[in-house]
C-alpha cells in the first residue's frame, strides 16, 4: 500500500472502530472491505462510514467528498491560433525562441547550427522553456490586442455619438 501511495481512508478517520464490513455464518465478522485512496485526495474527503447491509452478507464502506471547497487556478491556457496571421507576433516569437536558445547553450562563442547545438540543460527542459516564453508573448501581445481593439470601439462610439 505505501509503494503506491494508498492508505484506507476509514481506518484513518476511526483508528480505534471495531466494525466490521462482512459477517458469515456462525458470527464470524472480518473487515474485508476497504476504501482505499491517494494521499492526494485525502483532503477532499468529508467523511466516511460503514453501511447497513441489505441482502448481502457484506457492508458497504461509504466515502463522502467534497471538491467544492479547494480552491482552483485560472485551468489551462490555451493558445490563439489566430495570432500565427500577425507578422508582428510571429517575429517576436522568433526572437523569443532565439533567445532562450542563446540563453541556455554550452557554448555561445561557436558559431554552429542550432541543431548541432549542446546546452547546459536537458532537451525537455529547453522545449518548456521556449513554449513558457512563447506563451508569455502570446499571452502579453492578445492582452495588448484587446488593448487596443477596446480604445477603438471606445472612440468610435464617441465619434457615434457626437
Amino acid at each position: 500500500m505505501h509503494e503506491l501511495d494508498l492508505l484506507d481512508i476509514w481506518r484513518q478517520q476511526h483508528p480505534f472502530d471495531n466494525r466490521y464490513s462482512w459477517r458469515g455464518p456462525n458470527h464470524k465478522q472480518s473487515r474485508l472491505d476497504y476504501f482505499m485512496i491517494t494521499s492526494d485526495i485525502e483532503a477532499f474527503v468529508v467523511s466516511s462510514d460503514k453501511g447497513i447491509s441489505y441482502r448481502s452478507d457484506h457492508s458497504p464502506v461509504l466515502i463522502n467528498l467534497r471538491f467544492s471547497s479547494q480552491i482552483r487556478g485560472k485551468g489551462t491556457w490555451k493558445f490563439n491560433n489566430s495570432l500565427l496571421r500577425e507578422t508582428e507576433f510571429i517575429d517576436k516569437v522568433k526572437g523569443d525562441i532565439k533567445t532562450v536558445i542563446e540563453e541556455y547553450e554550452s557554448d555561445p562563442s561557436m558559431d554552429i547550427e542550432t541543431e548541432d547545438k549542446q546546452f547546459n540543460i536537458s532537451y525537455q527542459l529547453l522545449w518548456d522553456m521556449i513554449k513558457m516564453k512563447v506563451r508569455g508573448s502570446a499571452i502579453s501581445f492578445s492582452s495588448f490586442q484587446k488593448k487596443e481593439g477596446n480604445k477603438k470601439e471606445k472612440e468610435l462610439l464617441y465619434k457615434i455619438s457626437l
